[in-house]
């Protein structure tokens, strides 16, 4: 088997390899007494934060409407066999936080909920179950990857996941004709909306909304 690797990643790949090896002879051997003094947490702490067409302080900017002027917040859509048609949702802008996501290691648990199916585990779906990779069609117990909120369980503590969302006008807009042509998306024809959307906590201007989540997800195979 041949493979090859472009210039630049084959460099990329020496580089590391050299770091690796002198980082490996850089390693020394540990005493007992030194290896229980080490600790440690696993898992991996993810915090998301996706802004568009806003500040920090979730203040639009630049989406103010003016009548023939493209809206600068705006996103296009534009369908099979509706060539030059274009919804356009326009002042759009929002944000969306996901804190304090916990990936993690562990295991399924051994007692299974009320939603287990072990239909689901067998190759040819059968409720029997004869699924050879995995005995007794039941994951409990087996190696997983866990997503968890470490304040999950706090009582009144909404903050798991912060969305803000506005879209003040949906409207269709049209690819004008002769040489050039103007695409749809980047016209503003009217003030006109068909509906808008607005998604946020109205005790204050542009807060997100709070939601909280309950519970672990697992990932697992076999």
């Amino acid at each position: 088997m041949r493979i090859t690797f472009p210039a630049g990643l084959a460099l990329l790949l020496a580089l590391l390899i050299c770091i690796s090896l002198q980082a490996r002879a850089d390693l020394a051997d540990l005493s007992e007494t030194e290896l229980a003094s080490v600790t440690g947490q696993q898992g991996v702490l993810l915090n998301l934060n996706l802004r568009n067409n806003v500040d920090a302080a979730l203040a639009p900017i630049g989406c103010t409407a003016v009548v023939g002027v493209p809206n600068p917040c705006r996103l296009g859509l534009e369908f099979a066999a509706r060539a030059g048609t274009w919804l356009m949702l326009k002042e759009f802008y929002g944000t969306l936080q996901l804190k304090d996501l916990r990936l993690d290691i562990g295991f399924m648990p051994v007692t299974a909920t009320a939603y287990a199916n072990p239909a689901r585990f067998d190759a040819n779906g059968s409720a029997a179950c004869t699924s050879p990779l995995l005995p007794a069609c039941s994951p409990a117990g087996r190696p997983a990857l866990t997503f968890s909120y470490p304040g999950a369980d706090s009582p009144g503590t909404y903050d798991d996941m912060l969305s803000f969302l506005n879209i003040g006008r949906v409207w269709l807009e049209f690819d004008t004709g002769g040489t050039p042509s103007t695409p749809g998306y980047s016209r503003d024809t009217s003030l006109n909306s068909a509906f808008g959307v607005r998604m946020s906590d109205s005790r204050a201007l542009n807060a997100p909304a709070q939601i909280r989540f309950l519970g672990k997800g697992y990932v697992y195979g076999f």
